[in-house]
């Protein structure tokens, strides 16, 4: 997945047909695009230059002109060109693990434990992620499910009981869905978890409970190549220190 579809993957389902061809076509035509004229964009795609702009408003921007602004001005690294990509991820998971803290962990495993239900909220390209810790959790018998689809995050606040547990996994911290869902939750003092790449983002702040496995933002050629298997690291490392926990206490 690229960097535009990456960044609004939950707006997509929103987006017509025309508006979903134009976004892809932006998407693997980035460096033309970054400089290419309102009336030449809905040209090469055969549609209104209504439409393009129409595409802008449902990612959040306020014209064409910010969607360039925000392609032009994209902050993710260039692929480093001295470093293979196996050394950099080893980078990764080694300044990923040395800023870990046990406590943290084992806060998360508490907080599992007394949970009537664990509900797991990821979408984009860590849907897959919240499915994979949903079922090692079930493995243990525990009342677990994970959403993905962003109308039903946008709902949870009506369902949620007091005694459940909220686990969000976002490589970047920043889904808009996923905030909304976590501020809602605040509010009505639910329990909440963040697994993130990213320390300083927003979701890492807003949960009540954060783990976070920083990696190098990295690009190539348009498409956002960071590491997110260290959110896989995550989660094994929540389950087993979950399995821990309850030995422990036992």
């Amino acid at each position: 997945m690229g960097i535009l579809l990456d960044t609004f993957s939950t707006k997509i389902p929103t987006l017509t047909h025309s508006e979903k061809h134009v976004l892809y076509y932006m998407e693997h035509h980035w460096e033309e695009s970054k400089a290419m004229p309102l009336t030449k964009m809905a040209e090469e795609n055969n549609v209104s230059t209504t439409t393009v702009v129409r595409l802008c408003h449902k990612l959040g921007m306020e014209g064409y002109s910010e969607l360039k602004y925000f392609m032009k001005n994209y902050k993710a690294d260039l692929m480093p060109r001295d470093l293979d990509p196996i050394e950099r991820y080893k980078k990764d998971v080694q300044d990923s693990l040395s800023q870990l803290h046990p406590n943290d962990l084992k806060n998360i495993a508490r907080l599992i434990d007394k949970s009537n239900r664990i509900v797991i909220l990821s979408v984009g390209l860590t849907k897959m992620i919240g499915e994979y810790l949903s079922k090692r959790l079930m493995q243990m018998n525990l009342s677990t499910t994970y959403i993905y689809e962003s109308h039903m995050i946008d709902l949870i606040s009506n369902w949620i009981g007091k005694d459940d547990l909220v686990i969000f996994i976002s490589s970047s911290g920043e889904t808009e869905t996923l905030l909304k869902a976590a501020d809602k939750l605040d509010h009505l003092n639910i329990e909440t978890v963040a697994m993130t790449n990213d320390p300083d983002s927003s979701l890492f702040t807003t949960c009540r409970q954060s783990v976070s496995a920083p990696v190098e933002k990295v690009s190539y050629e348009g498409y956002d190549v960071s590491n997110r298997s260290s959110l896989v690291m995550l989660a094994d490392l929540t389950f087993e220190y979950y399995l821990k926990y309850v030995s422990e206490k036992d």
